[in-house]
């Protein structure tokens, strides 16, 4: 790959090998969140190379949280806003783009008494934040908001003092509830949602964390990252084998994990195993998706859905509009790039992908700066006839050793 570039030339071939994933940015920033507001030192083990995890760490310290990093582990020694230093200037904070990053760190800010500005990256200032906003002020924080790029983004300011219930619109997504009910776990308020539609395993993922603080656990080990994990198991289901050692069962709390029975259902031969995860090629069948149920692996699906015999239809998938980029536009573009045939119904958010379409030749392609839209993009290329990939630092997002682990030699018996 060159750095200056930022491009990555893709050679087409299966995969045929033994592979570990990066452990869970979900999760990672959840306890992140819950290890700043805890009195007691807690251990986070298995910490993922992600930027947007890498950012949250980074911003907890400027705001006075003792972090030690120790290989991949990480102590978070003091809490907040107990540890925050009062100042009459505003505190800004580089928050990169992530959606986790932006919408934990806000209500966790909020508990403190100084005026903090979010200065974000890329999508992030156009994405909803409405309903989290909305949710801060009815607590009692100063707050002014504005996606206009000659203004600051978001200013807050607590600390959160009125004792009170309060509703979390959740049609957009569950990370503005999260948010909330992680920075609040230790304060007389119940936080409820509405409109809870998109994403339910990771609110559970949510609920499931907040129980675990409230018995005092101070030791957590992070578990493999599923969604990461969709792009090699989709390689291989069209063309080769691999066994994922690190990966040794369903979580349920990952909106991902869905994707191992949607393998099952599209005829792929996947099992868990004492090795780990594996999964071989067969002719794979056409499906027929609910995008609501796990929108982060929607775009390695509707690559998936391109090699299976058949007319797929994906739906519900207006939630991708809301990610790194528009995904649901980017997606479109990227089936037009490698030639599938699809129908696409902009009223309803649908996609409809005639398999075994796609065009087999060289591409060179610059997807938008979205960690997923490459992944995918190089899912195409790998599977075709190769070609040339820009923007492929964006993986770092989530898969800071994407290419290393996806290209390395063959070496599964």
């Amino acid at each position: 790959m060159s750095l200056e570039l930022s491009t990555f030339e893709v050679k087409p071939s299966s995969i045929n090998k033994e592979i570990k994933v990066p452990s869970s940015k979900s999760y990672a920033n959840r306890l992140l969140i819950l290890a700043a507001i805890d009195k007691d030192p807690v251990v986070i083990r298995n910490i993922p190379l992600s930027s947007d995890v890498i950012k949250m760490v980074e911003c907890l310290k400027i705001i006075g949280l003792d972090i030690k990093v120790k290989d991949d582990s990480i102590e978070v020694k003091n809490s907040f806003p107990e540890c925050e230093q009062v100042t009459s200037e505003a505190v800004c904070l580089e928050t990169g783009d992530g959606g986790t990053t932006n919408r934990f760190i806000l209500p966790l800010l909020a508990r403190g008494k100084n005026r903090y500005i979010l200065i974000p990256e890329g999508h992030m200032r156009v994405r909803p934040m409405s309903p989290l906003v909305d949710a801060l002020k009815q607590l009692g924080c100063e707050l002014e908001y504005s996606v206009d790029p000659s203004q600051e983004w978001i200013t807050v300011k607590g600390p959160i003092h009125v004792k009170k219930e309060v509703e979390v619109d959740c049609s957009e997504s569950t990370q503005f509830i999260t948010g909330l009910s992680l920075a609040t776990v230790d304060k007389e308020i119940t936080v409820k949602p509405y409109r809870l539609e998109v994403s339910l395993p990771y609110w559970r993922l949510t609920l499931h964390l907040l129980e675990s603080y409230r018995k005092k656990e101070l030791d957590y080990i992070n578990p493999v990252d599923f969604s990461s994990l969709t792009y090699p198991l989709a390689l291989a289901a069209v063309n080769g084998k691999v066994l994922v050692k690190n990966a040794k069962e369903v979580d349920i709390y990952q909106a991902d994990s869905k994707f191992i029975q949607c393998l099952k259902d599209m005829g792929a031969e996947i099992s868990f195993g004492p090795e780990g995860l594996f999964c071989k090629s067969r002719e794979l069948a056409a499906i027929e998706f609910d995008g609501y149920q796990c929108p982060d692996a929607i775009p390695t699906l509707l690559y998936l859905c391109s090699f299976a015999k058949g007319k797929s239809r994906i739906y519900n998938l207006e939630v991708l509009t809301h990610k790194e980029c528009d995904r649901f536009s980017e997606m479109i573009r990227i089936l037009e790039a490698f030639g599938v045939s699809f129908e696409v119904n902009y009223n309803d958010f649908e996609i409809m992908i005639v398999g075994k379409s796609a065009k087999s030749h060289f591409v060179e392609f610059t997807p938008e700066k979205d960690h997923r839209m490459v992944m995918v993009s190089y899912l195409f290329m790998r599977s075709l006839a190769g070609g040339i990939l820009h923007n492929s630092e964006h993986v770092k997002k989530s898969f800071a050793n994407f290419f290393e682990v996806m290209s390395s030699p063959n070496e599964l018996s």
